[in-house]
């Protein structure tokens, strides 16, 4: 059985936030699911603020996003000039993001890219791809780890930087996302959570390659037990 996470229980939390590398530029988190990046009383600013020692930074800067549903590394500068060459580097695709996910249903290909064309805003289940004008390129590599015939343990490497990009394409795909409240069926995911005691979405960012200092970092966030849970 699976430990139930809420948004709700995330608000009202003093938790504090995994911290996978640290420095006086920059900190790396395991940002779990439910919290948001910011503009939310208990998002990862505030929390990042209750935890830090007072006066170890001057501000904290979030560089990328990372959905408020999804878990996983996330990068947040200290001051400004490491803001702004974080930032670039995921704005300019300089980066490597590999993604884990749970699927719905059994994918008999071990490989996959796909290849929609999405817009680039927040949509919704019944036009995940958006307006045709608003559609620009977007690709994903997705890789079958593990399959039975409910669900599918996948690794995701996105290509192009859309919003919400794995979960439109995979929406697309009819191999929506477990637990995504925007673009799966919500009778389906109300199902599941009753059934395996979890509310949460399977999308986790486990690994990315960025260049700090001109150097290259390659930081990972374990995979949530849960996810080779649900395929047992």
């Amino acid at each position: 059985m699976f430990c139930q996470f809420t948004e709700a229980a995330v608000k009202t939390s003093t938790m504090n936030l995994p911290i996978i590398a640290q420095s006086k530029n920059y900190i790396v988190i395991n940002k779990p699911a439910g919290v948001s990046v910011h503009n939310d009383p208990a998002d990862v600013i505030h929390l990042l603020k209750k935890q830090l020692p007072s006066g170890s930074y001057q501000d904290i800067y979030p560089v990328h996003r990372l959905d408020k549903e999804t878990s996983g590394l996330l990068v947040v500068a200290l001051n400004e000039k490491s803001a702004a060459s974080l930032a670039a580097q995921f704005q300019s695709g300089e980066t490597t993001k590999i993604y884990s996910a749970v699927l719905r249903g059994a994918i008999t290909d071990l490989t996959l890219h796909w290849k929609w064309a999405i817009s680039d805003k927040a949509e919704g289940r019944k036009n995940p791809q958006g307006m045709s004008k608003d559609r620009v390129n977007a690709e994903t590599l997705v890789t079958v780890e593990k399959t039975n015939k409910f669900f599918s343990l996948v690794r995701v490497k996105i290509l192009t930087g859309r919003q919400h990009q794995i979960r439109k394409h995979a929406a697309m795909a009819r191999h929506a996302i477990l637990g995504d409240d925007r673009y799966s069926d919500p009778k389906y995911n109300s199902k599941m959570a009753e059934l395996y005691k979890t509310d949460r979405m399977f999308l986790h960012a486990q690994k990315l390659t960025i260049k700090i200092d001109n150097e290259s970092h390659t930081f990972e966030a374990p995979l949530p037990s849960e996810f080779l849970s649900i395929l047992d």
